[in-house]
């Protein structure tokens, strides 16, 4: 290949355009975006996604200006920003979900640093966090976007705007989802704490010795972590779903 015969306005503004996409898809894509990755080792990715990707993607056939560049740069930007976002919300259905589990079981103050956010989660959200990343890696979800994004280099040529408006009104439908798959999940433990609950106080009224913070607090959260353990399977399951769901539904907006 004549290197140097790559050297002109189109060339080159194909290729930052290139950078461009894949940047921004990594700065949004979880386990991608995680504060624990050196940004040092994101950037190597992206310039080798980038280099390795280029001979596959069309030259721009748009007029090289100033206006249009623009232009093209918030629409890569805007779909990095869309399509992690969109993998995004399934993490945080988990997270909202281990959030209402630790309300109930009296564990939202043992409060831990979420590695891949930099910000204070409770035990259980973070437990489920990372078992959904372990999912995530076992389905090969993280090559599924990458796939995704090859996909995207020849049917959404660099200057054409994809269905943002489409986009946008799926992402308000999965954060309705958001709100119910996340009590869904929680709801055996929360139905098991409410039930404990009254049990506990018909025991008190006929026990009044009865010691509720050292015998019914353990009680209520052995039974807690138990129910967590019957249904894990499924809320993983759940998670797989979603997953491979919001992956099919970008792949045809693209």
């Amino acid at each position: 290949m004549d290197y140097i015969s790559l050297l002109n306005d189109k060339s080159v503004t194909t290729f930052f355009l290139l950078f461009i996409r894949w940047s921004s898809l990594l700065a949004f894509l979880p386990i991608f975006n995680s504060t624990t990755i050196p940004n040092i080792i994101k950037a190597t990715f992206v310039v080798w996604f980038t280099f390795v990707t280029f001979p596959m993607v069309p030259i721009i056939t748009f007029e090289v200006n100033l206006n249009n560049i623009f232009l093209a740069i918030i629409n890569e930007a805007t779909f990095g920003f869309f399509t992690g976002i969109a993998i995004q919300i399934v993490f945080m259905i988990l997270s909202f979900a281990g959030q209402l589990i630790s309300f109930v079981m009296g564990l939202t103050m043992a409060n831990i640093v979420d590695p891949t956010s930099g910000q204070q989660t409770p035990v259980i959200s973070q437990f489920f966090n990372i078992t959904a990343i372990t999912i995530f890696l076992a389905i090969n979800g993280h090559y599924l976007m990458l796939l995704l994004v090859a996909k995207s280099l020849h049917s959404m040529p660099f200057g054409e705007f994809f269905e943002m408006r489409h986009m946008g009104e799926y992402l308000m439908i999965e954060m309705s989802k958001f709100f119910v798959l996340g009590f869904s999940i929680a709801f055996p433990i929360i139905a098991v704490s409410i039930l404990s609950d009254i049990i506990f106080g018909m025991i008190m009224k006929s026990m009044p010795q009865f010691n509720l913070l050292v015998i019914g607090f353990p009680i209520k959260i052995g039974l807690s972590f138990a129910v967590i353990i019957a249904i894990l399977g499924s809320m993983m399951f759940l998670f797989k779903s979603e997953v491979l769901k919001v992956i099919n539904i970008l792949s045809t907006f693209i």
